[in-house]
């Protein structure tokens, strides 16, 4: 049996909106970053620095685009989105905070004190969970032509009142408005980030700059 009979390929067009499709949610991505960072600000929680948007940046950053590659794989099958953000998720998170502990060390000329510790390991375990969840929820609502945004932010919300306490539970939250942030405004606007590049990427060129998200 030939390797097109099992997995067909992707035409030239379908390739070029899916590499569109993760080029719009990488950009987006990045501006969720920032707001989270700016609610940070106004909250008092950090300060208005490149250093403080990276380094809070980074993990969401990179977790999002693994939930986003995931949407990309799963094609008809949600719990293929679901397992591919179960190994990714992780990655992405440990990556950023390596990266951020490296950054720290070299700026700051501070002793590391090791760059991947148990309770980072027991936050990247739940936030696997966490998204991998969120994930297969994403693929299925992807389906579903009466899920518009705020069906997707609803979900994001749902899975962080869901995995917000539980991750409380094992590792106590700096503050509450970075508790918030982290757990709730950023699963939703996450959700949204998938929903609204997708939508974009369905759209004829011609229409995808100008054409609002629906609701």
């Amino acid at each position: 049996m030939s390797e097109q009979s099992v997995r067909p390929r992707l035409s030239v067009a379908e390739a070029q909106r899916l590499r569109v499709n993760l080029v719009r949610s990488a950009g987006l991505a990045a501006c969720l970053g920032l707001l989270m960072e700016a609610i940070l600000v106004v909250g008092g929680e950090a300060a208005a620095t490149l250093r403080a948007a990276f380094d809070h940046g980074l993990w969401p950053f990179l977790v999002c685009m693994a939930v986003a590659v995931g949407q990309a794989v799963a094609g008809e099958w949600p719990p293929r989105a679901g397992l591919f953000s179960l190994v990714a998720t992780p990655s992405a998170f440990l990556l950023a905070k390596v990266i951020q502990k490296g950054i720290s060390v070299l700026m700051d000329g501070a002793a590391s004190g090791g760059f991947v510790t148990g309770p980072l390991l027991t936050e990247a375990g739940l936030r696997a969970i966490e998204y991998a969840v969120l994930a297969g929820v994403l693929a299925w609502l992807a389906h579903r032509h009466w899920a518009g945004a705020l069906a997707h932010v609803g979900a994001g919300l749902a899975i962080g009142v869901v995995f917000g306490p539980l991750i409380a539970l094992f590792l106590a939250p700096d503050s509450l408005v970075g508790w918030i942030v982290e757990e709730l405004v950023f699963p939703a606007g996450c959700a949204l980030v998938i929903f609204a590049s997708e939508t974009l990427t369905r759209l004829p060129p011609e229409e995808a700059g100008t054409t609002a998200v629906k609701t």
